[in-house]
């Protein structure tokens, strides 16, 4: 990966380097001893820090790192080796954040590393005093980073994190959140008491089917999930997994499956994802959950592109009904009636069960 150029702003001190140079972009002037780190909401998007987390704790080893996470990711980080501190970004208007601002400054943070654009992330990281605060060009109140690199891609990948920390100096060994998650010992305790109360002691499917309250657009129809499903329980038993059960796929079934939806916090559902012979879902922070966990992927595409958002090094198949249209990054699509994300509803469920049995043999 080339190392991009950097666009100064504000008094801080950069170097533009051309795009080839290895050198890092970014001049550090004094000891780095304390790193902010500023996540996205997703929990796909947290994933994809991993790796840009694991080359700053190797480039700082003596720094002390605070990660500035929503309170429903932040269980993901808590065991990890590449955070010292966990500060919880909270919903709310200026007082909270302030707190939070407040809490930074105390730390006397030396280098912000803002992975999110949102303006709450850029207002953090200039008001933590931190001299040098890098994040992506076309971030909200972008003047209030000390410099910018060029984002390519329109959605956030590991790539585009590791781009943030090479042009501070850190070399990336790992492409690819695999290994990266460490789970609780209890929590791996739990996940395996859940299984056994279920009677399944073997090998295993885990099924994501939800797509979340913005992301409805990526929905595979439920009728569709329930032949899928039915037909590989007839080989392996099913597992769902979510943030609640899925009646209307259970429903439509023939085969029994163990609905765990709403049983799981991240962690025991990463502890799942790690036990389960495949993971069958769409685009979502759950199927990356599961690659990081090194179980191999099925994933459904349609309104997301499976060349910068498809599972990361692991065996895996995606399975996509290619339509013009597609991929078009969109919240809401932009055909009605039978047309109406096409990509997805004419996917047949067929082409879902092969690529399963090509991937693990059954």
């Amino acid at each position: 990966m080339k190392i991009p150029s950097l666009k100064k702003s504000g008094g801080a001190t950069a170097a533009v380097l051309p795009a080839t140079a290895v050198a890092p972009a970014v001049v550090l002037s004094v000891p780095v001893r304390r790193l902010a780190t500023f996540h996205l909401n997703g929990l796909g998007d947290l994933i994809f820090t991993l790796p840009a987390l694991a080359a700053l704790r190797e480039s700082f080893p003596g720094a002390k790192i605070h990660a500035v996470v929503r309170p429903s990711l932040a269980p993901l980080l808590q065991e990890s080796p590449f955070v010292d501190e966990i500060l919880l970004r909270p919903k709310g208007g200026l007082s909270k954040q302030t707190a939070l601002m407040m809490q930074l400054r105390a730390r006397h943070i030396d280098v912000c590393v803002a992975f999110s654009q949102s303006r709450n992330s850029t207002m953090l990281a200039w008001g933590s005093g931190a001299a040098t605060r890098i994040g992506f060009a076309g971030a909200k109140m972008e003047s209030l980073l000390t410099h910018h690199v060029p984002k390519d891609t329109a959605p956030y990948t590991v790539e585009t994190h590791l781009d943030l920390v090479r042009a501070l100096g850190c070399p990336a060994h790992h492409l690819d959140p695999r290994g990266l998650l460490h789970i609780a010992p209890d929590k791996i305790l739990v996940a395996d008491k859940l299984l056994l109360e279920n009677n399944i002691s073997g090998e295993f499917v885990v099924a994501a089917c939800e797509a979340s309250l913005k992301r409805g657009i990526k929905e595979w129809p439920v009728e569709r999930w329930a032949r899928a499903l039915d037909e590989l329980a007839d080989r392996l038993p099913v597992v769902l997994v979510g943030t609640a059960k899925t009646d209307s796929v259970t429903s439509a079934m023939k085969n029994p499956v163990v609905d765990l939806g709403g049983k799981t916090d991240l962690q025991i559902l990463a502890a799942l994802c790690s036990r389960a012979r495949l993971f069958l879902g769409i685009d979502s922070g759950v199927l990356h959950l599961a690659a990081a966990m090194n179980t191999p992927v099925v994933g459904i595409y349609g309104p997301s592109d499976w060349r910068l958002t498809g599972p990361r090094g692991v065996p895996y198949r995606v399975v996509r009904h290619p339509v013009e249209c597609s991929p078009c990054y969109l919240s809401e699509c932009k055909w009605k009636g039978a047309d109406e994300r096409k990509c997805l509803t004419r996917l047949e469920p067929q082409s879902v069960v092969v690529a399963a049995r090509e991937l693990i043999g059954i």
